[in-house]
């Protein structure tokens, strides 16, 4: 029997020759791969994400649990997600306070709403502003704004007669962008104005959600049947805000107005309203002077470094730059200002930019005659 010889350990064995991968089969698998790892980094951030979601409603703050709740209910496309964590009676509650714990300065307190069965009466012009004609000047100020949870731009324009409410020529269809605004009415430049119907956040822009007067008339919505938060100019450039039907704002003498059907009004006849409340979101509002200069705020929001600014700290802030009238306007992903062709804010989703919109507030190369 024939014998053999061991192999010596020394011996190269010979390896096995791996099998070259085409190149699809290549893409293939790093396809795999990507999904694998972008499947799990998904994974992972909304585990987090909804940890602190549940920590924000059942951890020891109630302001924290509050805040979450409006910052959430404000926005049109995840007003659902507070739902997963708290029942709809905790969220009507923290919505819709009683009176006693809104505070004695509170909005609701100084809201036009005429008791049941008596008649309503024409709310009094405010008095509180003058403008002087040989004071005014065209000067238009940009200026930076810079708070701990937020910043954006204040628009400070001297001559209030150059500030209209831009609209589109007919509703249902798509609104337009602020930029196509601002080229129709060839403006200087503008912000974003009254709300639109954004079921979903799925809107088009093309359909107000409230009331707009345009050149003395109700150019959509009623003159009467219910109360809105209107924001608007009469024929002297003043600025009015207040919560009251259409034809009340007609009374007022307002030629150009639009409305925000959840408010709040900010400031009223040189009062700062307190307890208004709100999330941490992007806004956008509009005030005016005792001298007539309007203040148009937009605030950034939804970004690492400027998160976003409740009601509070929106008319705290006009106030500061000397405000006594002042109300919000829309907000969220619409609030956008754009300045001599130029954006000049930041849009909250960069992604689609901005959005398109039915009516916006313009500021003119010149003052108009109303």
């Amino acid at each position: 029997m024939p014998t053999y010889d061991p192999i010596p350990e020394s011996t190269p064995r010979p390896r096995k020759r791996k099998r070259k991968l085409t190149p699809f089969q290549r893409f293939i698998r790093f396809t795999q791969r990507f999904f694998t790892v972008f499947s799990l980094t998904l994974l992972i951030a909304v585990v987090f994400l909804f940890a602190v979601c549940f920590v924000l409603t059942h951890g020891p703050s109630e302001n924290a649990r509050n805040l979450f709740v409006h910052s959430m209910k404000e926005t049109s496309a995840m007003k659902f997600l507070p739902h997963w964590f708290l029942s709809s009676q905790t969220i009507d509650e923290i919505m819709n306070p009683s009176e006693e714990s809104r505070g004695t300065d509170s909005y609701q307190e100084l809201r036009f709403e005429p008791a049941d069965g008596e008649a309503t009466e024409e709310p009094e012009a405010t008095p509180i502003v003058h403008i002087d004609d040989n004071t005014t000047t065209d000067d238009i100020e940009i200026i930076d704004i810079r708070k701990s949870t937020f910043k954006g731009k204040m628009m400070i324009v001297h001559d209030p007669a150059r500030v209209i409410v831009g609209t589109l020529d007919s509703y249902g269809r798509s609104g337009l962008q602020l930029s196509e605004f601002v080229e129709k009415y060839n403006a200087v430049g503008g912000t974003n104005a009254g709300a639109f119907e954004d079921a979903g956040g799925g809107g088009n822009g093309g359909t107000p959600d409230g009331l707009v007067i345009k050149d003395g008339r109700i150019h959509y919505g009623k003159a009467s049947d219910y109360y809105v938060d209107v924001i608007g100019f009469d024929q002297n450039h003043i600025l009015h805000v207040g919560n009251m039907t259409g034809q009340q704002a007609l009374d007022l003498g307002m030629v150009t107005a639009v409305s925000f059907p959840w408010g709040p009004v900010l400031i009223k006849d040189g009062v700062k309203l307190e307890n208004l409340g709100g999330g941490i979101n992007p806004r956008t509002c509009i005030g005016q002077r005792a001298d007539g200069a309007v203040l148009l705020l937009v605030v950034e929001g939804r970004h690492a470094d400027s998160l976003g600014a409740t009601y509070d700290d929106l008319a705290n802030l006009l106030f500061e730059y000397g405000a006594v009238n002042a109300g919000n306007l829309d907000g969220g992903s619409s609030s956008i200002m754009i300045y001599e062709g130029e954006q000049i804010t930041r849009n909250s989703n960069l992604v689609t930019g901005s959005r398109p919109m039915c009516t916006c507030i313009l500021v003119l190369e010149e003052g108009v005659d109303r």
